[in-house]
């Protein structure tokens, strides 16, 4: 054998061990580096999980301050509608109007929702009162009304003196079953659930919380807890829970609980965050073994390929998981424009006077001419105003002028149709959308419109506002551009009733 053979033979050897040392030493660092890399895909999943049980229960919170608002502004026009109710009795003798008061109260479909006093002014003498405790006095009676009432009125009738309104304790428990019904509606692709734990006792021990809300455990909601509860490992999460949420306002925790909808115990980890106004807590986990199980599986993939697929397989983990926040992302951005899209529906009534906007008024106005064309149909179109609304404003202030704008609304909704829609278009100036009346009928409603308006008769301090309105009337026609034709003959048929000297119909068709 020559030396140029043993030099070949020697060379390939080498080769062949400094390629084996090299895939060893690629095998042992692949080892290594997997390691690393399982606890970095561990880390960085739970990292994800962690943000998107937190950003959920701060949904939730931000849904909670919504609905309670929506809750006590409807319940402040409610008692503000009862109270222009309990006025137009005024003419009545006392005991009628006591027993008007008595029948108004009670006749209701939720006698819980009211409290209610009225007394004799001269004697003190309580004369009627609903849900409210026995007094030795009047004033007592005052406080609770100033102190516990989320929206009340006060009415005087001679020497009856009366307060009435929706206490806070109503209000708040109504917006608390809308929160339930809201969290057991809630669905997660990945079995979560979020759950409310109201704390009775912050220093803990047996019955230091109720059970309020738990879609996984339904059958025990009501239910006391205690501190002293352990899970399978012997933990005490709700003392955990309630020391974290005690010390920081919220806290990330792990125990053992049974899976949504399974027998099956695996750990969880858990953000609980306390709403302090309630003494809830409200609380999101998610199993382990979940993200255990992403990981575990991109370990596996990543054994079978080369350094190149390795790297590959990491973007690809990488590229996974950003898809995945991102996704999570877009879910929860999709559900606060659902939430925005609700306050929305908040906007297409006009705050004054409970009719529609005139921005979603116009909406409605397009669609119905759109519906026309194809039907066939013609909907009829009515335009008023108030006459002299500024001697209004300008004699009594625009309390009494908004006053005036919600009676009328109110007067109209009892002359109209269920199908037909009351538009404020702007200031003292509202269209009414009447589809299918006949053209034969047109005269008789306008005039019915104008009689129950002229009827009313509003208080304002020691007077009584009269009011009047002229209106015009037109029809969609089949050659109008849209429905701005037929609603600008409408407001020249109500010039045309103001120049023939107001408190009057005209009709344009």
């Amino acid at each position: 054998m020559t030396i140029r053979s043993k030099n070949q033979i020697i060379t390939v050897i080498a080769a062949a061990a400094i390629t084996l040392l090299v895939i060893y030493l690629h095998l042992l660092s692949h080892e290594e580096t997997q390691k690393i890399y399982r606890a970095q895909t561990e880390h960085t999943i739970a990292t994800i999980k962690k943000d998107f049980l937190k950003d959920t229960v701060d949904n939730i919170f931000l849904e909670i301050d919504r609905i309670r608002l929506t809750r006590h502004r409807n319940y402040k026009r409610i008692t503000d509608l009862r109270l222009i109710r309990l006025q137009e009795e005024i003419g009545r003798t006392d005991d009628d109007f006591i027993k008007f008061c008595r029948e108004r109260f009670e006749d209701e479909s939720n006698p819980g929702m009211w409290t209610a006093g009225f007394w004799d002014e001269t004697t003190g003498k309580l004369l009627y009162s609903a849900n409210i405790p026995e007094q030795g006095s009047i004033e007592p009676i005052r406080q609770l009304f100033k102190e516990d009432l989320s929206s009340y009125a006060e009415i005087g009738k001679g020497k009856v003196r009366g307060l009435f309104g929706i206490s806070n304790t109503y209000v708040e428990t109504e917006v608390k079953k809308d929160v339930a019904d809201l969290i057991r509606g809630r669905k997660f692709s990945n079995d979560s659930y979020i759950w409310v734990n109201e704390i009775v006792n912050y220093e803990g021990g047996d019955n230091y919380a109720i059970r309020r809300v738990h879609p996984n455990l339904r059958d025990t909601e009501g239910t006391y807890l205690s501190t002293f509860m352990k899970d399978i490992n012997g933990k005490l999460p709700y003392l955990e829970e309630l020391e974290g949420v005690k010390k920081h306002g919220e806290t990330f925790f792990t125990y053992s609980f049974k899976k949504l909808n399974s027998q099956e115990v695996s750990e969880k980890v858990t953000y609980a965050k306390l709403y302090r106004d309630y003494n809830w807590i409200i609380a999101m986990g998610v199993h382990l073994d979940e993200i255990d199980a992403l990981a575990k599986k991109s370990i596996e993939s990543s054994k079978a390929s080369s350094s190149e697929t390795i790297i590959r397989l990491l973007g690809y983990i990488i590229i996974i998981l950003l898809i995945g926040y991102i996704g999570m992302y877009f879910l929860e951005k999709r559900r606060l424009r659902q939430s925005t899209k609700s306050l929305e529906k908040e906007f297409q009534t006009d705050i004054v006077t409970n009719a529609i906007s005139r921005r979603f008024g116009e909406k409605l106005l397009a669609e119905q001419f759109n519906k026309d064309l194809t039907t066939g149909n013609a909907t009829a179109v009515m335009m008023f105003d108030l006459d002299d609304f500024k001697n209004i404003n300008d004699k009594y202030g625009h309390g009494v002028g908004d006053l005036v704008l919600r009676a009328i609304v109110s007067t109209l909704a009892q002359v109209t149709r269920s199908s037909d829609r009351i538009v404020r278009w702007g200031g003292d100036e509202f269209v009414i959308m009447l589809p299918g009346l006949r053209v034969e009928n047109v005269k008789s409603f306008g005039e019915k419109a104008l009689g129950a308006i002229s009827s009313l008769r509003i208080p304002a301090g020691r007077d009584i506002v009269t009011i009047s309105i002229s209106g015009g009337i037109s029809i969609f026609r089949e050659n109008d551009s849209d429905y701005n034709d037929a609603v600008k003959r409408a407001d020249d048929a109500l010039y045309n009733s103001k120049k023939l000297g107001k408190n009057r119909v005209s009709i344009l068709l």
